[in-house]
């Protein structure tokens, strides 16, 4: 009698054992999708491979007191740390001029963003400007990245400039530095007044 209740009870155990197998399969496509997750991390220090050229409505461009667009390039380089969430923080050490070589300008950025696959949104404000630290700027965002990553190691980007600075437009791609003391190294004064204690 036993054994017969349980050779009834057979295909309802296979179901229950198949159920339960197939419950488990997302587990795994998730733990693979978290390793894929690693490598698409924005983690790491990114470099502007050719210098980005921009553009900006000069109030002086023209002559003093009438503005024109003035089109330039910027050598930036990006310190990123991304958590487990996607967000993101870190710096942008940047040097900028025009094409010849003259109206040179130089600072380090804070910045935060999040990342969401491959879109990666960046805003930044001023840390350290012309080599002096304005912590005082530091929490005012002037300018915002809208990224694509392209594979692990490039990242291409459209930025503007938001109302506390002039119109601003800038195209740019960035590669992963495979040199961990790259060039230009953030200041320690945009490093405490970026993140303080970190």
């Amino acid at each position: 009698m036993i054994f017969r209740s349980l050779r009834a009870a057979v295909p309802h155990l296979l179901v229950l054992s198949l159920s339960l197998s197939l419950l488990a399969l997302p587990a795994f496509a998730d733990s693979d999708s978290d390793e894929d997750e690693k490598k698409k991390t924005m983690t790491g220090v990114w470099v502007t491979r050719p210098a980005a050229p921009f553009v900006y409505q000069d109030p002086d461009g023209f002559e003093l007191g009438v503005a024109a667009p003035v089109k330039e390039i910027t050598l930036m380089r990006w310190e990123l740390e991304e958590d487990e969430n996607g967000l993101i923080t870190g710096y942008n050490t940047y040097y900028s001029m025009d094409d010849q070589g003259g109206s040179q300008s130089r600072g380090t950025l804070c910045m935060v963003g999040a990342r969401q696959g491959s879109k990666v949104l960046l805003s930044e404000a001023y840390a350290v400007y012309g080599g002096f630290p304005v912590p005082e700027l530091s929490t005012l965002t002037i300018f915002r990245f809208d990224c694509e990553k392209r594979g692990r190691n490039k990242l291409k980007c459209m930025g503007d400039g938001l109302s506390s600075i002039p119109p601003t437009v800038l195209k740019a791609v960035l590669v992963r530095s495979k040199r961990a003391g790259d060039l230009i190294p953030v200041p320690e004064a945009a490093r405490e007044i970026c993140q303080p204690g970190a």
